[in-house]
């Protein structure tokens, strides 16, 4: 299993903008925590998972806001797949998405998926 820390990343809303005559393109929020993340990464040296695979993500919340959940997985996991630590996203069998504690960190745990969880994502 392969287990990440990276900063709290933006919500899915707060990823991309409309320019004109240019369309959709990341805003700087997002670029900066790429950034931020992508040094996080490195320094942690994580393996690679093949094929399908299992990936959790333990957030904290850093404050009493509503805020969705599900919203910072795209995030996550496109960092996955541009760090070549999974093949593409579209190979997630299983996500699991939880709060957890109360600071400014993700922890992202990423192993192969077992073949039960494989036969249900066929």
């Amino acid at each position: 299993m392969i287990r990440i820390t990276l900063p709290l990343p933006p919500s899915v809303n707060a990823l991309y903008r409309n320019v004109a005559k240019r369309g959709r393109v990341k805003t700087e929020r997002y670029n900066t925590w790429l950034q931020a993340a992508g040094w996080a990464l490195k320094e942690q040296k994580p393996g690679k998972v093949e094929g399908p695979y299992c990936l959790w993500l333990y957030c904290g919340k850093p404050d009493n806001r509503r805020r969705d959940l599900a919203n910072l997985e795209k995030a996550v996991s496109d960092l996955l797949v541009a760090h070549k630590i999974v093949e593409d996203d579209s190979l997630c069998a299983e996500l699991h998405l939880y709060w957890e504690g109360t600071g400014r960190d993700c922890v992202v745990n990423v192993e192969p998926a077992k073949p039960i969880a494989m036969a249900r994502a066929a």
